[in-house]
């Protein structure tokens, strides 16, 4: 599932690849009685978390295609169909076949402004990351998220917040200690409390 079109721009799509590898793994650990378990996220269940990420990565095809997709239903779950990790695993193969060169020279608006779709995908694994950690939580599976992606992803994070919070996408940013890590950082600005907060 590691593999992109050669002639891609790859430094670009390291990260996204391993927040990608990240999430995966741990859809790939959720067992079948496990999907209407609630998440971290308000309201919704594994399964919505699941669906909501396969949303995610149907509207970057999209993008990357030329077209734009509105996906932000209340209740993403049957967005998983009935098989979550084989509904992930074709719409993820589908994205990355579309992040072609020029797919990601593309300028689009997004939470940081226009900028090209390449500088967009180097911001977005913030975002499977705390999926990534509520679909643990939600399922009881013990992860380890990349601690250099975590990192990287608080400054892209905190601006996205910012108009998150203001469409009601996210809820209060919580608060944390001073020698709070990065991932207690993190998932604080999106209103999850860990278990170190």
């Amino acid at each position: 599932m590691n593999s992109v079109n050669p002639d891609l721009p790859i430094v670009k799509l390291a990260g996204v690849v391993r927040a990608l590898d990240g999430f995966e793994g741990v859809l790939a650990g959720v067992a079948p009685d496990q999907w209407n378990a609630p998440s971290p996220c308000a309201g919704w269940s594994a399964l919505d978390v699941a669906g909501h990420a396969i949303g995610n990565l149907r509207s970057t095809e999209a993008m990357a295609r030329g077209r734009y997709v509105e996906y932000s239903p209340e209740h993403p779950g049957p967005a998983a169909g009935v098989d979550p990790l084989a509904t992930w695993r074709v719409a993820r193969a589908d994205m990355m076949a579309a992040l072609s060169p020029a797919a990601l020279a593309q300028l689009l608006p997004g939470p940081w402004g226009q900028m090209p779709m390449g500088e967009i995908m180097e911001r977005s694994p913030m975002e499977f990351l705390v999926h990534t950690w509520d679909l643990a939580q939600a399922t009881g599976q013990p992860v380890a998220l990349d601690p250099g992606l975590v990192h990287d992803a608080l400054g892209p994070a905190r601006q996205f917040a910012v108009l998150a919070r203001l469409s009601g996408l996210i809820g209060p940013e919580c608060p944390v200690t001073e020698n709070a890590d990065d991932l207690t950082r993190l998932l604080a600005i999106f209103g999850r409390r860990s278990t170190d907060s």
